[in-house]
């Protein structure tokens, strides 16, 4: 039996100071397998922005920007 799925997106950064912070949002998994987010980690990072993300991602995506490293994942949850 399906049910909904939502596609969990988590960023991780690392800031060049060591200072890591780490959230996740959950957005509805749209069918086309990616998937738009808004997530909002506050402090002097603010929020990091996802266009066209694949849910799920096979692996962790890591980026280097500036000495900060931004580490994303997606995964499908079941719908609350």
């Amino acid at each position: 039996m399906g049910g909904v799925l939502l596609c969990r997106v988590t960023v991780t950064v690392t800031t060049a100071l060591g200072v890591t912070l780490s959230a996740f949002v959950d957005v509805p998994e749209t069918g086309t397998g990616l998937v738009n987010a808004t997530v909002p980690l506050g402090g002097a990072v603010g929020d990091v922005t996802l266009v066209g993300i694949p849910c799920p991602t096979i692996e962790d995506i890591t980026l280097t920007l500036l000495g900060n490293t931004v580490t994303i994942n997606v995964t499908q949850v079941p719908a609350p």
